[in-house]
């Protein structure tokens, strides 16, 4: 009885995020994030969001709704190809649960800045991409966020911290938008849209 009841309870989690809905992203110059990103349509999704570019080499339009699929950062079910290095996700998920953007370096480094995460995040899961579309940034600054990630393997977000969520929208770019693993049931590390 108790598998039953846990099967379904399972089952009534995972239809709950199935739901179709849109995603619309907004570059943004300044903030704590590189996107804001906004779900519209998906239940427990809908919301906004700070985001991260996953795949520099496609680009997506600012306010353009597209419809999407989504996995979890810990999913086993992540597209052969949507991410280069899906073996750091976790590293990924480390670097947006410390939330650097606006917060001292240290060792005279200044104020890191979004720019600096974005290019931490391509540099741990992204081959191919340049600084030119990041704002400001130091590469002195970047190197300190990917070393400290690398401390981090297997990096799991605990349940009031974030997760990150892969959208992949077809052909415009894939983006990570930040949750709290809180919105899900029991905290589970949600699988994906499927």
């Amino acid at each position: 009885m108790k598998k039953w009841i846990t099967a379904a309870l399972c089952t009534f989690a995972a239809s709950a995020f199935a739901a179709p809905g849109t995603v619309t992203v907004q570059h943004l110059s300044g903030g704590a994030s590189y996107f804001n990103i906004t779900i519209a349509g998906n239940g427990t999704l809908d919301g906004s969001y700070p985001g991260w570019c996953t795949n520099w080499a496609k680009h997506i339009d600012d306010n353009v709704p597209y419809s999407f699929h989504w996995y979890s950062s810990y999913s086993d079910s992540i597209p052969a190809g949507l991410i280069a290095h899906p073996e750091n996700l976790d590293l990924m998920n480390w670097v947006i649960n410390k939330k650097f953007a606006g917060k001292e370096a240290g060792g005279g480094l200044g104020i890191y800045t979004a720019g600096d995460v974005q290019l931490a995040i391509w540099t741990l899961i992204d081959d191919n991409f340049d600084t030119t579309t990041v704002g400001p940034f130091s590469q002195a600054r970047v190197d300190k966020i990917v070393a400290m990630a690398g401390m981090h393997d297997g990096y799991t977000p605990k349940c009031r911290e974030d997760i990150g969520i892969l959208v992949d929208p077809g052909t415009p770019q894939g983006t990570v938008f930040e949750i709290p693993r809180e919105n899900f049931y029991k905290c589970r590390t949600p699988e994906d849209d499927t």
